[in-house]
């Protein structure tokens, strides 16, 4: 038995034995037992309390196969549950009809906001959750787990969701959105190699406990788990006995209980392996620094509930520190910053062909991160009294991966239709620019001899920013009441009282048109 194989039936032992599919399985027939499938056209759910943890099943009529295949999600809040994982980079993906649609409906119907929030104080209380369904069920159990992961803090359990035999949710896009995700982790999905439907389209993710008579494996390689289920079945997407399939796996004690899988199918999986393997030496400690981001995102997130930007939040807390959670968010930032700096210098150290290959890696998220870490060292550098950060105070590597990225012929992708809440402003220094138009406008408040030039230097800050907002390049929290922005454009309001000029800008501002910058257009 080779490495890859034995590690895959070592896997779905543990999976098998530590009783939480049973269990799951279990709580599913008592409530398919009590709901009519064929007649009911309505979602179920039903929540079942126990010492060890909180089971969320969710029951769906029966489904025929013959339905259409996607819907395409986009566009924001109001139009898209799931915009959150949309992304500059990907702005659209195909969800699984029928299971959208009783999602969806549900939503509407706010049959599931309430259950939300019960887990989430479930999970802030450090309980553990599972969301099951079996067929069409579980592909709304996993729509409802993407759901509740957005609102999850990072620190937080997690939900585990598991599912038996339903098909898979969305496209490509969608997994590619989930791959290395810490979301794709909380989804296990037991499937019948010959029971269970795949629609062309449609890309797997999470963790798949993959069974045929008395034989399984477990696996997470996507391209693999299409190739094992090459279903061909066309009846009707129902609730079948699992129980009886996991009995059967657990009491094969005797022989090899590992499926056999075509050595083709091991090879190609022993490549993508050895690929993910150089990748992450080459990149190795980008999935700890993608854990910091997600942190930095949530500390960006939570700023704007309590009405504050978060370049403001942390200059506030540099100054005087408040919460463990602030200062961690400081530490995280050092550790992104000794990354990128140690990355920049080694692959500074490459030959060319070999830099070429790193920085076509590492440049998306280089970028990312430039856009989120940035203005919070511009905070620090501001704080400490010194001025002139873009022209004196700029740390180098932030300019070598700007050259990089421009130099590449790449360009954070323009969704002039896409609404802009979750945005990180284009330019990383933006907030220095704030910094320094905000000594200009104090310096008018006391001087008398050249004010023709300081005048003149905040017209050019005026037409920078306008620029960003006609372009769509600037995120809508600057325009929070208490950012700093706003602060600088109350002052220079008085200042534009005594020169009449009006400009597109100001007419902006005055017509509070920022109010509602930003939203899909």
């Amino acid at each position: 038995m080779d490495s890859s194989s034995l590690k895959c039936l070592e896997l779905g032992k543990l999976v098998l034995n530590s009783g939480i599919l049973h269990n799951s399985c279990s709580r599913i027939s008592e409530a398919c037992e009590s709901t009519n499938r064929d007649q009911d056209s309505d979602m179920k759910i039903k929540i079942y309390q126990e010492p060890e943890c909180t089971t969320v099943v969710f029951v769906a009529p029966n489904c025929p196969l013959d339905y259409p295949a996607s819907i395409l999600l986009s566009g924001p809040q109001d139009q898209n549950q799931f915009h959150f994982l949309c992304s500059e980079k990907i702005s659209s993906f195909s969800l699984h009809t029928p299971a959208y649609q009783l999602f969806d409906s549900a939503h509407k119907k706010n049959l599931i906001h309430e259950l939300r929030s019960e887990l989430l104080g479930l999970l802030k209380s450090k309980k553990h959750v599972i969301i099951t369904g079996a067929a069409l069920g579980g592909s709304v159990a996993s729509l409802f787990t993407l759901w509740l992961l957005e609102l999850i803090e990072p620190k937080l359990k997690r939900p585990l969701c598991i599912t038996f035999g339903s098909p898979l949710i969305g496209d490509a896009s969608l997994q590619k959105i989930l791959e290395n995700s810490l979301r794709s982790s909380c989804f296990l999905h037991v499937a019948d190699a010959t029971q269970t439907p795949i629609k062309q389209g449609f890309k797997p993710f999470g963790t798949f406990l993959i069974c045929s008579d008395s034989k399984y494996i477990c696996i997470d390689d996507p391209d693999a788990v299409i190739e094992l289920l090459k279903s061909d079945y066309t009846d009707i997407l129902s609730w079948r006995d699992y129980e009886r399939v996991l009995d059967r796996l657990t009491q094969q004690e005797a022989g090899d209980s590992r499926i056999m899988i075509d050595e083709d199918v091991i090879n190609r999986m022993a490549e993508r392996a050895e690929k993910k393997k150089q990748r992450f030496d080459q990149l190795k400690k980008l999935n700890d620094i993608k854990i910091s981001m997600i942190f930095l995102e949530w500390y960006k997130k939570k700023s704007k509930m309590e009405k504050t930007g978060y370049y403001d939040r942390f200059k506030a807390h540099v100054a005087c520190p408040v919460s463990p959670f602030d200062m961690d968010i400081e530490k995280r930032k050092r550790e992104l910053n000794d990354y990128w700096i140690s990355l920049v210098e080694e692959v500074e150290k490459k030959p060319q062909s070999r830099k070429a290959l790193l920085k076509t890696r590492s440049l998306y998220s280089g970028n990312n991160y430039k856009r989120m870490v940035e203005p919070l060292d511009i905070a620090e550098y501001y704080l400490s009294g010194r001025t002139g950060y873009r022209a004196s105070g700029r740390s180098r590597h932030y300019d070598v991966l700007e050259k990089w990225f421009k130099a590449e012929g790449l360009e954070p992708v323009r969704c002039e239709k896409r609404d802009l809440s979750d945005l990180l402003t284009f330019d990383s220094c933006f907030w220095s620019e704030v910094e320094e138009a905000m000594l200009v406008t104090n310096t008018l408040k006391t001087q008398v001899v050249g004010r023709e030039v300081l005048l003149e230097k905040l017209v050019r800050f005026e037409g920078y920013v306008w620029d960003m907002i006609r372009k769509r390049e600037v995120s809508p929290e600057i325009f929070l009441e208490g950012s700093s922005f706003m602060k600088w454009w109350r002052a220079y309001k008085e200042i534009k009282c005594f020169n009449s000029l009006r400009s597109d800008f100001t007419e902006f501002m005055n017509n509070r048109l920022y109010e509602i910058y930003g939203q899909a257009c």
